[in-house]
């Protein structure tokens, strides 16, 4: 262990030993791509490399379209180029808020982009240009097959030091029914398709011409989010030998349900959150009134006193608080879903 190291672990140890949603854990030793994920690399490379009306979304990328035939194409490279460095089984557990030193008031807005073999499920533009119109850090769990039919979209989101991404998954496996290899997959051909693009981006001129700024993007996601919010010991084992920081929520929107009005969504919020909540929504074709509703919940969680921050910060903002099971909102409310989608893939 390093002297890094030790002082993160004894930073955790010291913070406290419980929360009401589970045990505060310390993170053995953030690693150096947590501690550049957010706010590193200069909006001047956004700038550089796409025009605001390239940036701007459009309303017909929302909708989800079929994929046919189904795709189970990998990518072009099947693991990154370089070996992940394992976190210690402490951290084989599902993270589903952060204890926030001294009660800061601070929140974590996260979007997943779910895509399976069989779909394109499209991107919410009209909420990650809000998003930036406000300066709304945020994360994204983009899978690894979104990224390959979304590559301009990702590397967008990549390279603005407002947001940073995690890992979804390759095809938003289940990986409560997927075992072994399977499970290796959905990790790590994601990181490799997010190095792929990462790496088209780094070879533009734009990039070229600005090194440090291109250099900060973190070299791999350092988070990871299960399909279906499903996981067991045996999948939190595997993500977490695979180096990512396994990250459930707190707060739920239930922008999925096609009848829930954005104003229910900003109810749910502002009923659920509390300092250190992580909410999940979508930032594709699979979420509604998504965008709608946060532009009255960012104003409404700021006159609350909160700040937005990233998953990666909010990390290092605390104790994370985890739990050895993944569920939504109390253990096995999940367990329909092993019926309803098996492998989940498509």
């Amino acid at each position: 262990m390093t002297w890094i190291h030790l002082l993160f672990w004894l930073f955790f140890t010291l913070v406290g030993n419980a929360a009401s949603a589970g045990d505060s854990i310390h993170t053995n030793g953030l690693d150096q791509e947590i501690a550049v994920s957010s706010g590193a690399a200069s909006s001047t490379l956004i700038n550089a490399c796409w025009t605001a009306d390239e940036l701007r979304g459009r309303p017909d990328e929302r909708k989800i379209r079929s994929h046919l035939p189904v795709d189970h194409n990998p990518p072009e490279q099947l693991a990154p180029s370089a070996p992940a460095q394992p976190l210690g089984p402490d951290l084989a557990r599902s993270i589903r808020s952060v204890k926030p030193a001294n009660d800061a008031k601070l929140v974590a807005l996260t979007f997943d982009l779910c895509e399976q073999s069989n779909d394109i499920t499209g991107y919410d533009g009209a909420l990650v240009d809000l998003l930036r119109t406000e300066q709304v850090p945020a994360t994204f769990y983009a899978g690894g097959r979104w990224m390959r039919s979304h590559p301009e979209r990702t590397m967008q989101l990549m390279a603005d030091p407002l947001f940073e991404l995690g890992n979804h998954a390759w095809t938003h496996g289940n990986l409560r029914v997927l075992r072994g290899q399977d499970i290796t997959d959905q990790i790590q051909w994601t990181q490799a398709q997010y190095e792929i693009l990462r790496n088209q981006l780094l070879s533009r001129s734009c990039a070229a011409a600005l090194p440090e700024a291109a250099r900060s993007i973190p070299r791999l996601p350092a988070t990871f989010r299960f399909p279906y919010g499903t996981c067991d010991a045996s999948a939190l084992a595997q993500v977490a030998a695979a180096g990512l920081y396994p990250i459930q929520w707190d707060v739920v929107t239930g922008d999925p349900a096609k009848g829930q009005s954005a104003q229910q969504i900003v109810r749910a919020v502002l009923n659920q959150v509390r300092p250190g909540s992580i909410v999940v929504a979508h930032a594709n074709g699979r979420g509604w009134h998504t965008a709608e509703a946060m532009q009255t919940l960012v104003p409404a969680l700021r006159k609350r006193g909160y700040r937005f921050v990233t998953v990666s910060d909010l990390l290092q903002a605390g104790a994370p608080v985890a739990v050895e099971a993944c569920y939504e909102m109390r253990p096995g409310d999940n367990l329909k879903y092993d019926r309803l989608f098996g492998r989940g893939t498509e």
